[in-house]
């Protein structure tokens, strides 16, 4: 990618016949001004996109593992190295990765798609956010890794692009890992001053003690200015915590009072276990031979009203 930098430095030409043209860049300065603040930000993005990437789609790459942080008591945050302090991951939003597992004794390693939850804004290291099942062929082999060991990793896979300003109104359905392409998305737009999408996230757990990255969240949409609101669903509360909006299941009520209102300025996203994704938004299309589709719109979203160009399912 190609970049340019401003006029800012260029010398004028003093002679008379100059003369109007420098008052008009003195009377157009406060404008330029103005002009650049609001383009400065969008500027710093796109040369961040011109540093260095560390991915490649054909072939697997070796991170080296930095920190190991628990989350709760069967997810972990894998904060990888990149190659310099300089590389970004080089990923676009929203995208995904294939990250190896161990190998077998035929020397195949299998491997699962992850989102990281790091976007381009951070240099040096990127995190993945994963949750170890005891029948987990790759999850169970991460979360045993310790700082010095190497994850393999390989992409990016782009899923639906995003661009700032895309839709007024983004809400986002999550249950339990499916946090992390929402996690993804919503700083994407938070980093941008300029986009003003509102957005809105339920995000669904077994209890309380299983709500990942909540003090982040919350930080977040505190941070936010209103832009983000969270509003956190389970099925148990056995803490009594007075800041779950909902015990059970994600209802047609629940969505009529926290998502956008079906319509062309509103896109919801869905990402959790199968039972859920099918439950709230039906489930995806899988047809042999070919990778799944987003099929048609179900369950709890297409008894609010919502069609298939306001429903993604990740």
């Amino acid at each position: 990618f190609g970049a340019t930098q401003g006029a800012a430095g260029v010398l004028f030409d003093t002679r008379p016949h100059t003369a109007m043209w420098v008052t008009r860049l003195r009377l157009a300065a406060p404008a330029s001004a103005a002009f650049a603040a609001l383009a400065s930000h969008d500027a710093q993005r796109q040369l961040a996109r011109c540093e260095q990437t560390s991915l490649d789609k054909s072939e697997f790459r070796s991170f080296p593992l930095l920190e190991v942080r628990a989350v709760n008591h069967d997810t972990k945050v894998l904060r990888c190295k990149l190659p310099s302090d300089q590389h970004v991951l080089g990923m676009s939003v929203s995208s995904l990765v294939m990250v190896g597992g161990e190998k077998g004794e035929d020397g195949k390693a299998p491997a699962r798609p992850y989102t990281p939850i790091t976007t381009n804004e951070q240099k040096g290291y990127f995190d993945l956010l994963v949750k170890g099942y005891p029948k987990g062929v790759v999850s169970k082999y991460l979360c045993s890794l310790k700082p010095g060991d190497s994850v393999e990793i390989k992409g990016p896979f782009p899923k639906l692009p995003y661009k700032a300003n895309m839709k007024k109104h983004i809400g986002m359905i999550a249950g339990g890992s499916g946090i992390t392409p929402m996690i993804q998305v919503i700083k994407e737009i938070l980093n941008n001053p300029n986009d003003k999408t509102q957005m809105a996230l339920v995000f669904a757990n077994q209890t309380p003690a299983d709500i990942l990255l909540r003090s982040e969240l919350d930080d977040m949409a505190a941070k936010s200015k209103g832009q983000l609101t969270v509003n956190y669903v389970v099925d148990r509360n056995d803490t009594s915590d007075p800041k779950i909006r909902h015990v059970g299941y994600v209802t047609s009520n629940l969505v009529h009072s926290t998502m956008p209102p079906p319509s062309s300025d509103a896109l919801v996203y869905v990402c959790g276990p199968p039972a859920m994704l099918t439950a709230v938004a039906g489930p995806k299309k899988i047809e042999k031979g070919k990778p799944p589709a987003q099929g048609e719109v179900g369950g709890v979203l297409k008894e609010v009203g919502y069609t298939e160009d306001m429903v993604y399912k990740f």
